[in-house]
């Protein structure tokens, strides 16, 4: 904001300011931004593309440092249904498309290992950063029946032998919900 000077009666200068605008928890909308995310919405995809997180089961489901990945997954869940949005994350138990077309990185990973699928790529992006040690890969070329086939099933882990956290381990299966719908 520029501030304009003008003269005064007494012959010194003074600075007036702009009246300040009242606090608002409503954001300015400009109608370019409107516009923009009506044609993004309304822009059907012709294909879906998908991304995964791969890492070892043991790791994702047992590792004390993950423990909030079910809450996520399940406040995940709730938002999509308050938003009248279908799923689209799942969790794909020794994917087949693992080693049929990464055969590299297939390598890189420890069995029995699992997946975390979704087509909302930035949402896979955030969940790289909370989960340390896991494989970003793009999958992009493959078919939704290609990327939901699970080669296996996650097996129960034991306890560990110590329990330090303040509340009950989470029982053992609770990834089942997450896995895809049977075609």
């Amino acid at each position: 904001m520029a501030l304009r000077m003008t003269p005064a009666t007494s012959g010194s200068a003074v600075s007036r300011r702009p009246a300040a605008r009242a606090f608002t928890a409503v954001r300015p909308v400009s109608s370019r931004n409107v516009a923009s995310r009506a044609a993004t919405a309304e822009a059907p995809k012709a294909t879906k593309e998908w991304s995964a997180l791969v890492c070892n089961s043991d790791f994702f489901f047992n590792d004390p440092q993950n423990e909030s990945i079910a809450e996520q997954l399940r406040e995940r869940v709730r938002f999509y249904k308050e938003q009248n949005r279908d799923t689209d994350f799942y969790l794909v138990a020794d994917p087949k498309w693992l080693d049929a077309k990464f055969p590299e990185l297939g390598k890189q990973v420890k069995r029995p290992c699992v997946a975390l699928v979704s087509t909302d790529k930035t949402w896979i992006t955030f969940m790289k950063l909370r989960i340390d040690r896991v494989l970003k890969i793009d999958l992009k070329d493959l078919s939704d029946a290609e990327v939901l086939a699970a080669g296996g099933e996650v097996p129960d882990f034991p306890a560990p032998a110590k329990w330090t956290a303040p509340y009950a381990r989470y029982t053992p299966g609770w990834w089942k919900a997450f896995y895809p719908p049977q075609h």
